[in-house]
């Protein structure tokens, strides 16, 4: 049963509940305490999860987390603390590893902060987003105090390298890193005049910068997922409308085509993704946070947004970004943050058509 102790804040990201090797599920996220409650998929425990854990329990910890899944099943998470007591003191990156399912984690390690010789920048920095690569490399990235984006990469040997700047300005949160199933990154950094684009050609390597886009998005809303062998569909809500919409780059030498807008904007922060079957289709869901503090979810053929997307609200409390994942049998699994700060979870059910839910299990 939850404690008072391991009780969460609401996610900013929507990255916060990942896929083991084996297809076992871990949810993660920040504690109102300070620390980390973690909730691991468990077969025979009843509702099919062991008990939340508050982990790495900090007082100066900020309640943030990117979650970072490597190849093998390594997970890292990503916080920021403050070094020490002042609400207005420096800040440093800092991060914990987990290596099996279910099993304790390392202590927090510093990163630091590329402001560490400018303690009023060093304390305006701005969340950190990270992904490990298929080289098994893990990629930091951060909003500067001055709007740009630095980046520092960790090695499949564990060395850390040195803290790089991106040429990019006026840089806003929610910056979106995302990993093909080859292990390629793509990096997605909105602004204030558009969005900057970096990929990789192939694991391991560089990010080099690709042409900017002149889409503008609200901050903090940017997710992604691969929809094709090697090609990821962007997802953020539109600067004004508040509409949902998806973006595919262009091939090598291929034309552009404009975002395809989803509808759907009574929502707000990021877009939970996740590919599985629905009748027998490739789909693509999508889940958001409605402006009323409630989940919706919707689902399409992947890549077929003319197909168009209806939006439907479960009425669920849901509290920050939701999130999916698809568990050990091919089934969609949606969790989201109660606002009594439980992790409530939910099915996709296999004796039914469409998208049908199972009944909500509050942990």
């Amino acid at each position: 049963m939850a404690t008072d102790e391991s009780l969460a804040a609401p996610p900013s990201r929507a990255d916060w509940l990942v896929s083991s090797p084996d297809g076992r599920l871990t949810a993660y996220a920040p504690g109102r305490s300070g620390g980390i409650v973690r909730w691991t998929d468990d077969p025979a425990s009843p509702g099919g999860w062991a008990a939340p854990e508050l982990l790495l329990r900090d007082s100066r910890m900020l309640p943030y987390l990117s979650v970072a899944r490597g190849p093998d099943g390594f997970v890292d998470l990503f916080g920021i603390r403050r070094t020490n007591d002042s609400p207005s003191s420096p800040l440093e990156l800092v991060y914990a590893s987990q290596y099996q399912p279910g099993r304790p984690v390392t202590g927090w390690h510093s990163v630091g902060n590329p402001h560490a010789n400018d303690a009023e920048s060093a304390a305006a920095i701005g969340a950190p987003v990270a992904v490990v690569d298929g080289n098994d490399t893990v990629h930091l990235f951060v909003r500067s105090a001055a709007g740009g984006v630095f980046t520092r990469r960790r090695g499949p040997s564990g060395g850390w390298g040195k803290w790089t700047a991106l040429p990019c300005k006026r840089v806003r949160e929610g910056m979106s890193a995302t990993v093909t199933r080859s292990g390629r990154v793509e990096l997605f950094i909105p602004a204030d005049k558009g969005v900057y684009v970096w990929r990789q050609e192939k694991p391991g390597g560089s990010l080099d910068r690709d042409s900017n886009l002149v889409f503008i998005a609200r901050p903090g809303t940017a997710s992604g997922t691969e929809t094709y062998e090697g090609r990821i569909t962007h997802f953020w809500r539109e600067e004004v409308s508040g509409e949902v919409v998806a973006y595919r780059l262009p091939p090598p030498g291929g034309a552009d085509v404009p975002p395809a807008p989803l509808s759907g904007g009574s929502g707000r922060g990021p877009l939970a993704l996740a590919r599985c079957l629905v009748d027998g289709y490739d789909c693509t869901v999508l889940a958001q946070q409605e402006e009323t503090g409630t989940l919706a979810l919707t689902a399409y053929p992947t890549e077929m947004e003319s197909a168009g997307a209806w939006w439907a609200d479960t009425r669920e409390p849901c509290e920050g970004a939701p999130a999916l994942a698809v568990d050990r049998h091919g089934s969609l699994v949606v969790a989201v943050i109660g606002r009594d700060g439980r992790m409530r979870t939910t099915r996709q059910r296999a004796d039914q058509q469409g998208m049908a839910l199972e009944g909500w299990r509050r942990l």
